[in-house]
């Protein structure tokens, strides 16, 4: 019993340091998503502390819809490593014949220091950023046209990448590219232990990354007929851009 005990007296700080680095990513993409607002609200628009007790009482429905999918992960997490234990599903294979090594020569062209420590945390706490923003915005400043088509776009995307996930798995390319390394995932000890934790190293193909940007990038360009949401467009524009190289 001791032993035991002394184990999980030893996990304790990590995973306290693996609860504060998502705390702190979840809260920076909050903050920075609010400090956002000035600039990307409709010209009419307003900002106050009552639009967000209204936001919540008119849009709780879309809150729901769009943060159950969340609730869906650990449940496909945990089958996606039963189906790649049992199934050994692998098509890394046919994604690496199309990229080659592109990707190992721009980790060889640009890396340095600094940018792995930028793109590490613009990896998760942008991609945070991103689609908290997209679903915040439209609900805060009331535009339930834009709202329900956003919120809808997102609650599909997300079933649509359900078999992606499930049965085109592609390694993490820093594991399979020789030579190549895994910088995220290996940036310190409380991210390293944090991507163990709560990912099973494979890659839906195309990566959400990518395309729930995407997406709510075309549901806006689609249904922005009045061109209020224009420089928000803009942004996604440039959040898809900057991370290909991610």
């Amino acid at each position: 019993m001791r032993r035991i005990d002394d184990v999980v007296k030893s996990q304790e700080p990590v995973m306290v340091a693996e609860t504060g680095i998502y705390i702190t990513w979840v809260t920076g993409a909050i903050l920075i998503s609010i400090a956002m607002m000035p600039l990307f609200k409709p010209q009419f628009a307003r900002i106050s502390l009552d639009g967000f007790i209204d936001m919540f009482r008119r849009y709780w429905a879309h809150m729901i819809v769009v943060f159950s999918v969340y609730l869906w992960k650990d449940l496909l997490d945990g089958l996606d490593r039963i189906l790649m234990a049992n199934t050994q599903l692998d098509m890394t294979f046919l994604v690496y014949a199309i990229e080659g090594d592109a990707s190992l020569w721009v980790q060889e062209g640009l890396r340095n220091d600094f940018l792995d420590v930028i793109m590490t945390h613009f990896y998760v706490m942008g991609f945070m950023t991103a689609t908290f923003s997209s679903f915040i915005y439209p609900i805060y400043f009331d535009d339930r046209h834009m709202a329900d088509r956003v919120s809808l776009s997102m609650f599909w995307v997300y079933i649509l990448a359900i078999p992606f996930y499930l049965f085109l798995n592609v390694k993490v390319t820093g594991n399979y590219i020789q030579g190549m390394e895994t910088i995220a995932y290996d940036l310190t000890p409380e991210i390293h232990n944090w991507f163990n934790r709560i990912d099973p190293f494979t890659n839906g193909m195309p990566s959400l990354h990518i395309g729930l940007p995407f997406a709510i990038w075309l549901t806006m360009h689609r249904w922005d007929e009045d061109g209020r949401w224009n420089r928000f467009r803009f942004f996604l524009i440039i959040f898809i851009a900057l991370p290909l190289w991610r």
